[in-house]
């Protein structure tokens, strides 16, 4: 055999390494569109270098079919509902209706634009007009209770009742209304009724009279803010005992979500009906290069993005800018004139592309929207932002995993998988800094005794002076000014010289606002020049490179209680913690080219202590094998994968944990706010099916590598610039959980702090 027959004539390589015959990732794609898709309107989105995983067509003949006639409600509810075109209802607001007519609590699911408002505030008005009392409806946005003033008015004003909203940025005729008692249903969100509540003697009264409770976007109130919300209703259920109904589009455990928050079992309505056609395509690849990719071939097109958090929506903004598309942003913290001619713009074809956080899933009135793209989420959160995407019509969702995300290469080898995880609210209703909070402002709106509150905390609270033992009764000492039911712990303000532009919250700002720190506020670049946590001030300048940080730190933490243990399928317990943070430097690199990275490590570590939750558990150890830090690898790259696998049992709730590894097996996933959230406490219940995945990702990893790689390893959280890690050991130590391997080591060993290494 000559030696020309071993090799390709077209590209010369060896024969076993000949790529000709390969498809291209565009030549996949195509034969997807031309076997499954075959719309031309979609072909441009296939016609790209971006993989498509997966295209799915969801059909929409889905179409009221109720007759109005059997409603038991007065015949000017039904005359104002078929002035607005509403002839027929769909059968999840026929049941709706009826049961809260019949005065049970009630949890309403159904996707957006499917008449969720209509399911409850008919039968809300028709109770009110007929028997009396009060009713609020509490949304989680100021933006919300705007947006839904009009036809909230509009039903009332047929049964001769009277609407107002209540919110920082209300009139004084609308304030009137309320706390003279004249108002029969006000509109409102947390924050304005924890105010007025522990200040306000009229707007007690108020409460006094109300009847019915309603908690729009249910969801919203996931991890600490929900924390709030469960406190919240225990005050307002000193004064009345009012109806709670509740109503969301994106949530996969209403039941067991609305037990946490109210301490009530619920009926649930649920309903997965969709009016319009949906066009669903998954892409796999770098976030921010397919949405560039994808925006250059939907001209004219009214597109909106969403993030899944205030960095990477900063940040897609800022490169769509760079690279010539013209998007605007929105998010919480936007002044609200702008924030409304945004909504405006858009929603009139102004604006073509919006980059949002999860501010718009919020139900806000954006028109019709031709494309939705999104991060990776849950499918059912998914739903919520798809359901912007042409109602009534044809409308394309496009979900874009990320190529070095250990969740997205999970669902990219197992696409199905994707429609079948659940997306589970949480929250923790024993964070100690909300109990504080709200046991003082309870003590303020009304004498409370012992027996109301029996928890440890009231004790700890009268010897530190923050309530007053009264003999019998217990009094505040006043409420801090700086909590926030929506952030937990104290902030730290920045400025651009002596102008005051925006805040972090602890612990989050310590990695982030670290001398050298690089970040995007409002589509501009700026580094940290100094950070002082004493004042809780950061000072920055304006930055031009396109260079990016990533911190290097470490997590030390103290165990202070075990709250709850479990044994299977490993000995694991949930604890009360004390987590020090230490940033000790900083990774600068091009977001472009990842290879390219220059270390840098700070004159004098900055530091951060606060008080959490999270479990911890000892993993057995793996087979010894020839590598270095072979154990402290193997447990480490456990502990990331573990974290990242979580995003598919807590719906997205990596981001909000952390989590820590030493080298004989001890690994810690805590909550990554102060006092708590409670998505440590989810995954600590799903432990199993957690470890389950985790090892799925890493047996099914293509890299074969020793270290792993970013797609089942690696993590952006990570302190130690991802070293060590051992996939193999990890593998192993999973598979050995399965089998039945246990460590019972003695945990009072981080009841103080050790000199363990630790790996976050």
């Amino acid at each position: 055999m000559e030696a020309n027959e071993y090799f390709c004539p077209r590209c010369r390589r060896l024969k076993s390494r000949c790529v000709c015959a390969r498809k291209s990732t565009r030549q996949r794609n195509l034969e997807i569109f031309d076997e499954i898709c075959r719309d031309d309107e979609l072909k441009p989105l296939f016609n790209t270098d971006c993989e498509v995983v997966l295209f799915r067509r969801f059909s929409g003949n889905h179409r009221p079919d109720v007759e109005l006639d059997r409603l038991d409600i007065s015949e000017n509810l039904k005359k104002a509902l078929q002035l607005r075109g509403i002839e027929k209802l769909f059968r999840f607001q026929y049941e709706a209706i009826g049961r809260i007519l019949a005065g049970g609590d009630v949890i309403i699911t159904a996707p957006t634009g499917t008449g969720k408002t209509e399911a409850f505030l008919i039968p809300l008005i028709e109770r009110i007009a007929s028997d009396g009392g009060k009713a609020m409806v509490i949304y989680p946005t100021k933006a919300l209770i705007r947006d839904q003033l009009g036809k909230a008015r509009y039903y009332a004003e047929s049964m001769n009742l009277s609407v107002a909203d209540f919110h920082g940025d209300s009139d004084r005729v609308s304030r009137r209304l309320v706390l003279s008692g004249d108002a029969d249903v006000i509109l409102t969100n947390p924050d304005m009724i924890d105010y007025h509540m522990r200040n306000t003697p009229s707007f007690r009264r108020f409460v006094e009279r109300v009847r019915i409770i309603v908690f729009d976007e249910l969801h919203s109130y996931s991890g600490y803010f929900g924390s709030n919300i469960y406190w919240l209703v225990r005050r307002i259920e000193r004064f009345c005992k009012p109806q709670i109904i509740a109503s969301s589009a994106t949530i996969d455990n209403p039941g067991e979500f609305g037990k946490i928050l109210f301490e009530r079992d619920f009926e649930v309505v649920s309903e997965n009906v969709r009016t319009g056609e949906l066009n669903f395509i998954m892409f796999y690849g770098n976030f921010y290069r397919t949405v560039v990719e994808i925006l250059r071939r939907l001209k004219d097109r009214k597109v909106l993005i969403f993030g899944n958090s205030y960095k990477s929506v900063e940040t897609l903004a800022w490169i769509l800018e760079r690279e010539g598309l013209r998007a605007y942003v929105h998010k919480s913290g936007l002044p609200a004139d702008l924030k409304k001619r945004i909504e405006m713009d858009f929603r009139n074809g102004r604006i073509k592309v919006l980059v949002s956080t999860s501010t718009l899933e919020l139900g806000i009135d954006i028109g019709d929207v031709d494309v939705v793209i999104s991060e990776p989420v849950p499918f059912s959160n998914f739903l919520q932002r798809i359901g912007r995407a042409g109602r009534g019509r044809k409308g394309t969702g496009i979900l874009i995993l990320r190529e070095e995300d250990t969740i997205s290469n999970y669902y990219r080898k197992n696409p199905e998988e994707y429609f079948r995880e659940k997306a589970l609210c949480y929250a923790e209703r024993d964070n100690e800094l909300v109990k504080e909070h709200h046991i003082l402002s309870m003590a303020m709106e009304m004498p409370l005794t012992r027996d109301e509150i029996d928890d440890p905390i009231v004790d700890r609270m009268v010897e530190s002076g923050l309530l007053i033992d009264g003999g019998g009764f217990l009094f505040s000492g006043g409420v801090k000014r700086d909590f926030s039911l929506r952030g937990a712990g104290k902030s730290v303000k920045i400025y651009h010289g002596e102008r005051f532009i925006g805040e972090r919250v602890l612990p989050v700002a310590v990695k982030e606002l670290h001398p050298g720190g690089v970040f995007i506020h409002n589509m501009r670049k700026y580094r940290v020049l100094e950070l002082n946590l004493e004042k809780l001030e950061a000072h920055v300048e304006e930055f031009g490179d396109v260079l990016i940080t990533t911190p290097l730190y470490s997590a030390t933490p103290r165990l202070i209680r075990v709250l709850e243990s479990i044994s299977e399928p490993i000995d694991a317990h949930y604890c009360d913690l004390e987590v020090t943070i230490f940033v000790t430097g900083y990774i600068l690199k091009n977001p472009y080219d990842d290879s390219k990275k220059t270390v840098r490590y700070l004159e004098k570590p900055v530091s951060y202590s606060f008080r959490t939750k999270g479990f911890l558990f000892a993993a057995p150890f793996p087979e010894k094998m020839d590598y270095e830090d072979y154990y402290a690898g193997s447990f480490h790259a456990l502990e990331h994968v573990l974290i990242d696998a979580s995003d598919a049992i807590t719906g997205g709730g990596s981001s909000n944990l952390g989590g820590v590894s030493t080298p004989d097996g001890f690994i810690f996933v805590y909550d990554a706010s102060e006092g708590g959230n409670g998505v440590s406490k989810l995954l600590f219940s799903r432990l199993e099916r957690a470890l389950e995945i985790s090892l799925n990702v890493l047996e099914n990893c293509e890299c074969g590598r020793e270290d792993g790689c970013p797609k089942c390893t690696y993590s952006y959280q990570c302190g130690n610039n991802n070293q060590p890690l051992n996939r193999f050991g990890a593998i192993d130590a999973i598979r050995k959980v399965f089998s039945g391997v246990k460590r019972k080591p003695d945990i009072s060993v981080f009841e103080e702090v050790r000199d363990f290494v630790y790996y976050p």
